[in-house]
């Protein structure tokens, strides 16, 4: 799993929000599709068979392992019985796995009310899994600095009830980059 960059650069020397320099061809977002950036925690389940065989979650690098160059994150077991994990296996309890899901490592984003605070006001813990499009999509974002910056904080999301976090452009070429609200 590799990090998704961020479309601008940043003011490294300061306040770390984004600055108007950048970092992605303006031409490559326009033809990706922009979907909304959801607020929760990445986790991703194995399925065999029609059978859910792994669960795992997001694990960062620890600021030691960052110190020897680690920078990406990857995935760690998450455990059923222990209570640091428990609201991922509710979220997988209330998502309809079976019907729908083909056999495969699926990535998703858990939300819901245990989660990151419930951004969007979701009833349940749930997992959205964007490897398999469930993100909602917006057509024609922006990508400009200024247009970004002024359209970003008046979008609602499509998914929840509340504002959007951000958006994440996926190009054909399974390249990701996202903006957040919060980077401007």
């Amino acid at each position: 799993m590799n990090k998704i960059k961020t479309i601008f650069d940043r003011n490294w020397d300061g306040d770390r929000k984004v600055v108007n320099k950048p970092l992605v061809d303006p031409e490559v977002l326009r033809n990706a599709k922009a979907t909304e950036k959801l607020d929760g925690t990445n986790v991703r389940i194995t399925i065999r068979n029609h059978t859910v065989v792994r669960v795992e979650k997001r694990r960062n690098p620890s600021k030691i392992q960052k110190a020897k160059g680690i920078e990406e994150p990857w995935y760690v077991d998450a455990d059923q019985y222990d209570a640091t994990d428990k609201w991922i296996f509710d979220g997988l309890n209330h998502t309809e796995l079976l019907n729908y899901i083909p056999d495969g490592e699926w990535s998703g984003e858990l939300m819901g009310p245990n989660v990151q605070g419930n951004p969007l006001n979701l009833p349940t813990n749930r997992i959205v899994f964007f490897s398999l499009d469930e993100a909602p999509v917006f057509e024609n974002a922006p990508v400009s600095y200024e247009e970004l910056k002024a359209w970003l904080p008046k979008q609602q999301s499509k998914y929840g009830h509340g504002a959007i976090e951000g958006i994440v452009w996926h190009c054909n070429d399974g390249q990701m980059f996202k903006i957040k609200v919060k980077d401007f």
